[in-house]
């Protein structure tokens, strides 16, 4: 039989109809053995599973707060074109508590004249009035803020070298000079413009360094050293009497060890109100595990409250001192934590590890605020004096959080550091407490204590990677 023309292209077009359709079944049996096809996955919604926990009733250490030190580069804060400026960063929006001075009471030929209008030694002069300067700045701003007058060592005609590097307390025919040690602290608070809070007799007592005023001390008197304890005590008879009795703290030791050794003396000295030390036997090539340990045997003297005094630059980085920080809380039961650079000179190479660093001593000098001052406000800034560390838990080992609760109990500061290498959500819980209010601010990369997105509604939020975040409840 004859196939007309219109009959063979009907027969074409057909065929090629059936063959797109079994291409098309075929397709859908390979890829799904000819199910439909699943939608498009939609973006995965991470649940706040991690709660972040503050047990109020849980309450550990008062807080004497957080600070810092304004010592050698004082006169290049004073002396700056922007020293209002600068002081309204160090003593107004960073919110410390406490500030750390250098004694520069160092009068030319003492005891004979007592007055401060000569003091060449150590170029004392332009640092006492430096020191009076910044004090005046940040009561201005904070009337509230404490002093801590620390000294690096009596004058050179107490000192057995006579000079103000080395050396220790001299002696006369009755042993060594403590009862004119004692006289040499009741000038220095005859003769400074304010009342210190605290005072420490001496900076590092073991420490003797050529470079700088340094004076060696034994905790106990021996045929070669004067004994701390009994110039510790010979000073507060001296002073207990005074309209203003400043809290005497010590050792002030450079390492742990050293500390352990005079706190097992001073523990039993009423006259020492507060214990202080200085963790330089850690840096960042310590592990952990020792770190922590370190800290412990500070927190094992447990009856006196503790300030860490002097510490700064040696964990590595901003983000590893947010960590020690947090450990020193933790397991020395630190109740105040002064940084050592408030105010330094700019290095020439390597981090720089200065809150507020300073180009050079010229009055024109730029200055600029690092990450470290922005580390510190992430715990001085919503704690204060009088707040008490309290309970805080978390089911991630890598989330690290310490709390404080206010004295009125209507605010809890939480602080918490992810060191971990993802993002998490969290959700924030305070126990027995009714939160009203919630905020946040967050440091991560290079950009520092920003303000950072938390619901109200359920109290949750992102903390990104190796960040740390400041969380202010309100109930």
């Amino acid at each position: 039989m004859m196939i007309n023309e219109f009959e063979l292209i009907l027969m074409n077009f057909t065929s090629r109809i059936l063959a797109v359709g079994l291409l098309f079944i075929s397709i859908l049996f390979s890829c799904g053995g000819g199910n439909d096809p699943e939608p498009p996955t939609p973006p995965q919604v991470v649940p706040d599973n991690i709660s972040i926990t503050v047990n109020p009733s849980a309450v550990k250490q008062e807080m004497v707060g957080f600070g810092g030190a304004l010592t050698w580069y004082s006169t290049w804060v004073t002396d700056n074109n922007k020293v209002n400026e600068i002081a309204d960063l160090m003593f107004t929006d960073l919110g410390i508590d406490i500030i750390r001075f250098k004694n520069w009471y160092y009068p030319n030929n003492y005891p004979t004249d007592k007055t401060t209008t000569n003091m060449p030694d150590d170029n004392a002069k332009v640092h006492w009035d430096a020191t009076n300067k910044l004090y005046d700045l940040a009561k201005s701003r904070n009337p509230n803020v404490k002093i801590l007058f620390s000294s690096w060592g009596p004058p050179k005609v107490l000192k057995d070298n006579g000079k103000l590097q080395e050396g220790t307390l001299n002696k006369d025919g009755s042993g060594f000079m403590y009862d004119a040690f004692a006289q040499y602290w009741e000038d220095v608070l005859d003769n400074v413009p304010f009342d210190p809070d605290y005072i420490s007799i001496q900076n590092e007592p073991t420490y003797v360094n050529s470079g700088w005023t340094t004076c060696k001390w034994a905790i106990n008197e021996t045929t070669s050293l004067p004994g701390y304890n009994t110039a510790f005590n010979k000073v507060y008879d001296k002073i207990k009497n005074r309209a203003h009795v400043p809290v005497m703290i010590g050792p002030e030791s450079q390492d742990v060890s050293t500390f352990v050794s005079f706190a097992n003396v001073l523990k039993d000295n009423a006259n020492c109100s507060i214990y202080a030390f200085h963790p330089y036997n850690l840096n960042s090539g310590t592990s952990s595990a020792t770190i922590n340990a370190s800290l412990q045997n500070v927190g094992n003297f447990s009856t006196k409250p503790n300030l860490m005094t002097e510490f700064s630059d040696n964990i590595t980085d901003w983000f590893s001192t947010a960590l020690f920080i947090h450990n020193s809380l933790v397991y020395a039961n630190t109740s105040g934590y002064i940084y050592w650079k408030l105010a330094w000179n700019t290095p020439s190479s390597g981090e720089d590890n200065a809150m507020i660093s300073m180009s050079s001593a010229s009055p024109t000098a730029t200055y600029k605020v690092t990450p470290y001052y922005y580390l510190i406000k992430h715990f001085s800034k919503h704690v204060d004096a009088g707040y008490h560390r309290v309970e805080v838990s978390s089911s991630n080992t890598l989330l690290f959080s310490t709390a404080f609760i206010s004295p009125d109990n209507k605010k809890i500061t939480i602080v918490t550091i992810n060191n971990g290498s993802e993002s998490v959500k969290v959700n924030f819980e305070a126990t027995g407490k009714t939160i009203t209010g919630i905020s946040a601010t967050q440091s991560k990369g290079t950009s520092f204590y920003q303000p950072a997105e938390v619901a109200l509604s359920t109290k949750s939020m992102s903390l990104p990677a190796k960040s740390i975040t400041t969380v202010v409840l309100n109930f």
